[in-house]
């Protein structure tokens, strides 16, 4: 009897349907760059690998793109204005970075030694000097994924350019996914790089 009762309670169990099992395919470099030979994104269309994924980049504010604007015009005429910043540093505006093999991150501007070019792709964490990232709707996405992943990479300074509160973010001394060293520039003082000092009003334009 007992062993009767039993087939008949597991004829009686209603069975639920399993749920589907999520993932999330994980890119790489050299899939994002069959991407783009394939057409699969417009000319114009701007997009950055971060962690294996392919993250559309929002399009740029005025406010955002009058700051990038300010960067270049004040670190181009800083390299140049110095024989040996002109001959061992180049500038690049908006242009992709090799962080490893899922992560090709577009900072807005990236100081890098010329010396990368002889690896004849994207410059590696090791070639960076300065790495600067413009945010605002991006502010909390910078701080809480790049910020760990430019330190894990030991890239040596970053500065956060933040339009909501009208400063600049300075993280130096990277040790495993954090910086050790975070300084806080508001509008009325001055940021030194390269030995100069550069007031963050001119570099906000506020």
């Amino acid at each position: 009897m007992a062993i009767s009762t039993a087939v008949k309670k597991e004829k009686n169990q209603v069975l639920k349907p399993r749920e589907p099992e999520s993932f999330r395919y994980r890119f790489k470099v050299k899939d994002l760059e069959k991407m783009y030979e394939a057409g699969i994104f417009k000319p114009d269309e701007k997009v950055e690998l971060i962690n294996g994924e392919v993250i559309k980049l929002s399009p740029i504010g005025l406010k955002h793109a009058l700051v990038v604007d300010s960067l270049v015009e004040i670190f181009s005429e800083l390299l140049q204005s110095r024989k040996e910043l002109k001959e061992k540093y180049s500038l690049r505006v908006q242009n992709p970075i090799y962080i490893s093999t899922q992560n090709l991150p577009e900072s807005d501007i990236v100081i890098v030694n010329k010396e990368f070019r002889k690896e004849k792709q994207h410059p590696k964490p090791k070639y960076i000097e300065l790495l600067i990232e413009v945010a605002d709707t991006t502010l909390e996405k910078d701080r809480e994924i790049k910020i760990p992943l430019y330190a894990k990479k030991k890239i040596k300074q970053v500065w956060i350019v933040d339009l909501n509160n009208n400063q600049i973010e300075v993280y130096t001394n990277p040790y495993k996914k954090e910086y050790l060293n975070i300084e806080i520039y508001p509008s009325d003082k001055k940021i030194k790089i390269f030995g100069k000092e550069i007031p963050v009003k001119d570099i906000l334009n506020v």
